[in-house]
Formats: C-alpha cells, sequence, structure tokens
C-alpha cells in the first residue's frame, strides 16, 4: 500500500518506519550506524514514528537528529513492507516509508546515531547496506516510486521479495467543482485512500467492465489497498473479487487523483492494463451486490469506452459521476496504450 504521508497511525502490531534519501550534485547521503539495531551497516538517515508524527514529520525529525540536516522539502517515493522481521527477538511487520530529498540545508553532522558520508550515487557500498536497498534504491534513484515488499527469516536475511514500480505519470485530475458540486471544506484535514485498478482485457483484446446494475454507472474492476498490502497485491486480490478472474499484468497506465469535499477525501486509483488468465469465481461484498455488481465483456476498447460515455451523469449518485470520468480517462488512456503496444 502506498500510505498516505497525512495520516497518523497507531504502532500496533505494525512498526512505521521512515527513510530520508537525500540527493545533491550526484552524490547520496549515507551514514555508518553506531548503535542500536543494525549498528554497523550504511544507511540513510530515518527512524520510527512516533504517535502524534505523520510519517513526513517523522522522516525529517529523524534526518535533523541523526546527521544535523534541515530539510525543507521532501516527496514521498514509495515504501517497503518488510515482513517477519526479527527486532528484539520477536517477528513483526515494519512499514517504511520512503522519502527523497535535494532541497536541504546544512553540512552534515556525527552524532551518537551515525557518522555520514556522502558517496556517488554510481557506486553505493550495497554490500555494507540492508540488503533489501540495492533492489529498489536504483529504481528510486532513476526516478520511479517503489512499492516493495521482502520476507525475512530468523537470521535476517529475506526469503522472498518483490519490487514494483508504482504508475507515476497522472492520467487526470478531478475535483468537486468538475461536476457542480461546492467546495467548501478544508482540504488540509483530507484523509488520502489509494486504490488500484484494472482495464482487463482477454486474449482477443475484449475489454471486462463491472455494470453497477443498481446504481446506473459502469466501474474498472478494482478498489482500495489495504493497510501493508501492496498495489499490486491489492490489484489482483480485487478483481478476482470483482470480476473472478486471476490476471496477468501487462503494463502500468498511470493514476488518476480525486479530490472529494463531500467525503473529506482525496482518492488515488494506480491503473493498470491486465489480461484475464483464470476463472476462480467472483467474491462480492455485501454492499457490492447490493449494488448489483455484473461483469460485462465488450467486443473491444472502443465499444467499452462508448458504454461508459452513454451513462446518465445527470442522475446518478455523487460517487457515480467521479466514477465515470475517471473510468473514461483511464480507458481512454489504455485505448493509446494498446493502439501503440498491441495494434489495438
Amino acid at each position: 500500500m502506498t500510505t498516505p504521508d497525512s495520516l497518523w497511525y497507531d504502532r500496533g502490531m505494525v512498526r512505521h518506519l521512515t527513510l530520508m534519501v537525500l540527493k545533491r550534485d550526484g552524490k547520496l547521503l549515507l551514514g555508518v550506524k553506531k548503535r542500536g539495531f543494525g549498528m554497523g551497516k550504511i544507511n540513510c538517515a530515518g527512524g520510527k514514528v512516533e504517535p502524534g508524527e505523520t510519517v513526513r514529520e517523522a522522516a525529517i525529525r529523524e534526518t535533523f537528529e541523526e546527521v544535523g540536516i534541515r530539510v525543507k522539502s521532501c516527496e514521498k517515493v514509495g515504501h517497503v513492507v518488510f515482513r517477519d522481521l526479527y527486532f528484539k527477538g520477536t517477528p513483526e511487520t515494519d512499514i517504511m516509508h520512503i522519502f527523497l530529498s535535494e532541497d536541504f540545508e546544512g553540512d552534515p553532522v556525527e552524532t551518537d546515531e551515525i557518522k555520514p558520508e556522502w558517496y556517488p550515487v554510481t557506486d553505493l557500498p550495497y554490500s555494507k547496506m540492508w540488503g533489501d536497498d540495492e533492489h529498489w534504491m536504483p529504481e528510486v534513484l532513476r526516478g520511479n516510486k517503489v512499492d516493495a515488499y521482502f520476507h525475512f527469516n530468523e537470521s535476517d536475511t529475506f526469503t522472498d521479495f518483490r519490487v514494483d514500480v508504482i504508475p507515476n505519470e497522472c492520467i487526470h485530475r478531478f475535483r468537486d467543482s468538475d461536476f457542480g458540486f461546492p467546495e467548501d471544506r478544508d482540504e488540509s484535514t483530507f484523509v488520502t485512500r489509494t486504490a488500484a485498478r484494472a482495464v482487463l482485457i482477454d486474449k482477443d483484446y475484449r475489454v471486462a467492465l463491472v455494470n453497477a446494475t443498481n446504481r446506473g454507472y459502469y466501474k474498472l474492476p478494482g478498489g482500495g489497498i489495504d493497510e501493508g498490502e501492496l498495489i499490486s497485491e491489492a490489484l489482483h486480490r480485487e478483481v478476482v473479487e470483482e470480476a473472478g478472474y486471476k490476471i496477468e499484468v501487462l503494463c502500468p497506465l498511470g493514476f488518476t487523483h480525486e479530490t472529494r469535499h463531500k467525503y473529506e477525501q482525496f482518492n488515488i486509483s494506480y491503473a493498470f492494463l491486465a489480461r484475464a488468465t483464470e476463472f476462480v469465481g467472483v467474491k462480492l461484498e455485501e454492499d457490492e451486490a447490493e449494488d448489483g455488481f455484473e461483469l460485462q465483456w465488450f467486443d473491444n476498447i472502443d465499444e467499452a469506452i462508448k458504454a461508459v460515455e452513454k451513462v446518465d451523469t445527470e442522475n446518478i449518485v455523487y460517487q457515480g459521476k467521479f466514477f465515470t470520468a475517471r473510468e473514461l480517462a483511464i480507458l481512454r488512456e489504455a485505448r493509446r496504450v494498446l493502439k501503440e503496444r498491441y495494434g489495438q
């Protein structure tokens, strides 16, 4: 899951951690950990999220405390889920939120935590860093955002991992004003909700949409990303639940961003082109069944787009107006990709 940095977290059974990648003039600021967990390893500045902090606030605070750098601005570039990582003899799940900054001030100073040093990005000391770094760090340095998972064993080595690149291009942004609704809420308090959605095709390039028969609109198979869940995991799970198919992901399409004042939410949908491989049966939630979810296949992408374009947006519920505009934007992007890559 790409966890919104605007949220506050309870630690519970999951520890939320931060990492600040500081980049300047083709170099990264790393340092030898002098004490505590990971002592002796070379790493970026970072640490745990304290109660009452956002992950962004924690990343900035930890960076100043550990290396004396004041971060002026930073961008969240992904997160890594560590499962069964042994901390003080107990396996736990950690979520590390990764930030990148090239906008900071001050010179690095050695502290009780870290002895800092600048390293060329082309020659990073991966052999002395945590084992996961060499798998996700190159993607971040290439300008991508990452969604990664590492499963550890008791010897602190990982037995399984996956690094997914997050769709990084915005397909479209939607706001209440686009549909004639007022924007009268304080957006600084809005919660971010993330989702994964698929433009689902079969071997003949037919396109599937979920028809909400009791609501009067269509939607792409997909839905919300659970906490601690990778985007790819959510995509596969949601498509099975709503469409009943296992899938092969062909490529990312980008993301859409919705600002919904009625629900005080930002909604980010990561979209993918995917091929149906095996039908295993739908697993609808109660509210989805009440909305009359039915999978409907169209002969091609143009027919799917025409069906969504015919939705009576004047007489559907609030969220249906957003759904219709969002799915049209994603389907049109998928049409471009299908034409360029597959000649469809």
